[in-house]
């Protein structure tokens, strides 16, 4: 599903596809507020990395 940043949760796990087929998953660590923009910082079999995103974004995320 579909979801703005501003909506994501620590625990939701983010999928992204890609262009070979493979998919990798993330899990969402932490969602801090940067001004107009948010912070999220992920967790995946290589360890943790950070991304801001406009707050209108969207990622394909599930609970």
């Amino acid at each position: 599903m579909m979801m703005k940043i501003s909506q994501l949760k620590p625990g939701y796990q983010i999928c992204e596809q890609k262009d070979n087929g493979d998919i990798e998953r993330f899990e969402v660590v932490r969602v801090e507020p940067a001004g107009r923009r948010f912070e999220v910082t992920f967790r995946s079999l290589l360890g943790l990395a950070s991304a801001v995103y406009p707050a209108d974004a969207y990622l394909n995320a599930a609970a």
